[in-house]
């Protein structure tokens, strides 16, 4: 049981260093800052909470489930002040980045003797 635990510990350490994301991340922010708008290609805009990277806040996205082929993103820093509501930064110059296609499925398979 003790070698089937090790063996299970080993695996997992394994695959959850093979799933990790890539993301895109900013330098530190201002503390003021709450969010990060994103702006991606297709014209989305999305609102993701700053993420904090030791004791400083920078903006973090994950890009898991971008779509293989080309990408621009941009972002803004977006405080929320209780007077004036949303304020929010110039946008960033865009961020390009190519995601990889999925390879070809095998092909031929058979059982070799």
């Amino acid at each position: 049981m003790a070698k089937f635990m090790k063996t299970f510990l080993i695996l997992s350490l394994l695959s959850f260093n093979a799933v990790a994301a890539p993301f895109i991340i900013s330098d530190p922010l201002d503390s003021a800052v709450t969010h990060c708008g994103w702006k991606t290609d297709s014209g989305i805009r999305i609102d993701v909470p700053v993420a904090l990277s030791g004791t400083d806040k920078i903006c973090k996205l994950d890009l898991s489930n971008l779509v293989a082929g080309s990408h621009t993103l941009s972002a803004t820093a977006v405080a929320i002040d209780p007077i004036f509501g949303r304020r929010e930064s110039v946008p960033t110059a865009n961020f390009l980045l190519v995601v990889p296609s999925v390879p070809a499925l095998p092909s031929g398979l058979r059982l070799q003797l």
